[in-house]
């Protein structure tokens, strides 16, 4: 009988998952920078997720760190870096699946910090996990490509009023005061709203987002976000 030879992916089947992996994650920060951010606002998105004792020692920059919930104090160090609301949610999921655990983000690990396994909290930009730059030194223009990329994600509308039609790509924070062509520093506006925005320097608004602690929609999903 032959031996199943596991798939290898080919270049071009490696470099489009990566495309649609960025796109997903670059699709993410425009909702949630809808729901949290003016046009005049640049925003700083922090994603938190569990991690395993075994995938925090396997990494040299985590090693050596204790856990953010511990045995016998779950439920306090869980308000504690996720607020009360999420301690209700973990009961209430309890109460109706006694099986339930929190999963490990790296290697899919269930974690059932009320039965004595150690839970690590990590928090990371959403553009360092998906190699979307947060900065791009010397270079504040955008490309052609760019430009198409950020109307797409926008949806061809102003960020700040909706209209479509005439839009240009406006820069959150002005090149004039050193705003480069990162993702996160691109928008589109009309012609209206950027000159009501003007060159002024933009607020930063932290955005900490819980995801990872969350149940997917179904089992059969397959997006990255939700």
């Amino acid at each position: 009988m032959p031996l199943l030879q596991p798939y290898i992916q080919t270049a071009r089947e490696i470099h489009g998952d990566q495309l649609w992996r960025c796109r997903q994650a670059q699709e993410y920060y425009v909702r949630k920078r809808r729901q949290h951010c003016s046009y005049q606002e640049l925003m700083d998105l922090w994603l938190r997720a569990p991690f395993c004792t075994s995938c925090m020692e396997s990494d040299p920059f985590y090693r050596g760190r204790p856990p953010d919930v511990s045995v016998g104090a779950w439920e306090e160090e869980v308000e504690w870096q996720l607020g009360e609301s999420r301690v209700i949610e973990i009961r209430n999921r309890l109460a109706e699946n006694p099986d339930y655990s929190i999963i490990c983000k790296k290697c899919g690990a269930g974690l059932r910090p009320w039965d004595g396994d150690d839970l690590y909290v990590v928090r990371y930009h959403l553009e360092e996990d998906f190699e979307i730059p947060l900065e791009t030194p010397g270079k504040r223009r955008p490309s052609k490509e760019t430009k198409r990329l950020i109307l797409a994600l926008y949806g061809r509308r102003c960020f700040n009023c909706g209209r479509g039609g005439e839009l240009h790509l406006d820069h959150v924070r002005p090149r004039s005061r050193g705003g480069d062509s990162a993702f996160r520093n691109l928008q589109p506006l009309c012609r209206l709203c950027g000159a009501t925005k003007g060159d002024r320097e933009p607020d930063e608004v932290v955005v900490i987002d819980d995801m990872h602690f969350d149940e997917p929609p179904s089992d059969g999903y397959e997006g990255l976000f939700w």
